[in-house]
């Protein structure tokens, strides 16, 4: 072989080892992996809501639930509000809607938005909400006193008052209307206007608005006997007042507002006597004329004289004494003979009291305790 083939073959191989690491070197023999794919975007969560809700009625966060949105609905909010269509949903929290309240009726299982609810605030306070020249009074009633508990905020009822009304001796069971047109502003004691059940064994509680003296008049009533709340109209008002001429119970309502608020009046039994329409109690006969008789310094006994000479005693001249008495019916030194009057002359005929109590009092339960019923007061009318 000639020296000049080696010297080629030589070249040739230099050079080949030479383009071999340069290849090495630039990595033609280790190629670089394709990058790993992008990671998966995690789903977006947004807050739906479980049931139908209404317009104007304070939810809970029982009533809402957090999912994925799935790429349906995120194409269609990004269609409807743009790129920033996540700034326009709630927070993804059950709690973001606790207590908050609707500005529209919003179906079961659509996602909620910041725009559908009123601004977070507490509610105005009571007295804020009561018209003027009236009062907040707090009433417990049982359900089936209450149309089934369905009454609502805004609407307005008739107080009634059921109760075993005691005239004397004698006692029976009545129910008047103490109070119309009065406006409800309050259930459950709760300020927010919620959606709920309420168990059938256990009473609910309202707070009325009335005129502050209809309002005095159902505080006292409650203690007196069962309140039932019936579905009414607004009050028949002229301008500021409250009195109705066509109505005997309501035709002086302006003065007895008008002493309430100055403290000169105040509410008992005498205004439900009027409200059941109560006969008035026939007035006690004056009592009788007294004689008493003397022997000496001893004493010999009295005389009664009654204008209508009834029990079988001496009777006087209409009413007066005579110029001179009769014989004694005691005799000197008779089992009647003290300062004391025969055990069968009647002392001054005492007034007729009228009680009221719950419809479900007992007989046997004590009368003068104070639990169940306001002790005996009475009333005379003269």
């Amino acid at each position: 072989m000639r020296a000049s083939t080696v010297f080629i073959l030589a070249l040739v191989l230099l050079v080949g080892f030479v383009a071999l690491a340069v290849a090495k070197a630039a990595g033609l023999f280790n190629p670089t992996p394709p990058p790993p794919p992008a990671p998966e975007r995690p789903p977006i969560k947004a807050l739906f809501s479980k049931t139908n809700l209404f317009e104007k009625i304070t939810i809970t966060a029982d009533q809402v639930y957090v999912r994925d949105l799935t790429a349906a609905e995120e194409a269609a909010l990004k269609s409807r509000f743009g790129d920033n269509w996540q700034s326009k949903l709630m927070p993804p929290l059950v709690t973001a809607a606790h207590l908050r309240t609707p500005r529209q009726n919003i179906l079961a299982d659509q996602p909620l938005f910041r725009d559908q609810f009123e601004d977070v605030n507490l509610p105005e306070p009571i007295s804020l909400q009561l018209e003027p020249n009236t009062r907040a009074v707090n009433v417990k009633v049982d359900k089936d006193k209450a149309v089934g508990g369905v009454l609502r905020v805004g609407e307005y009822v008739d107080v009634f008052l059921t109760a075993k009304v005691g005239i004397g001796n004698e006692e029976e069971l009545r129910t008047a209307c103490i109070a119309r047109g009065c406006k409800i502003v309050m259930k459950r004691n709760v300020m927010w206007t919620l959606m709920a059940g309420d168990p059938d064994d256990k009473p609910l509680h309202f707070t009325l608005q009335a005129n502050p003296y209809r309002a005095a008049l159902i505080a006292y009533a409650q203690q007196n006997g069962q309140i039932s709340l019936l579905p009414g109209s607004p009050p028949l008002r002229i301008g500021s007042s409250w009195s109705d001429p066509s109505s005997p119970e309501y035709a002086m309502e302006d003065q007895r507002i008008d002493e309430i608020n100055r403290g000169t009046r105040v509410v008992g039994t005498e205004d439900l006597v009027r409200i059941f329409q109560i006969p008035p109690a026939p007035l006690p006969p004056p009592p009788p004329l007294r004689i008493q008789h003397l022997s000496g310094v001893s004493d010999a006994g009295y005389t009664y004289f009654y204008p209508t000479g009834t029990n079988g005693y001496s009777n006087g001249t209409n009413g007066r004494a005579p110029s001179a008495p009769p014989p004694p019916v005691q005799p000197a030194g008779g089992p009647q003979s003290r300062r004391t009057p025969p055990a069968n002359a009647p002392s001054a005929t005492q007034p007729v009291s009228y009680t009221f109590r719950l419809p479900n009092a007992s007989d046997s339960e004590c009368k003068t305790c104070g639990k169940n019923k306001q002790p005996d007061y009475p009333v005379i009318r003269n």
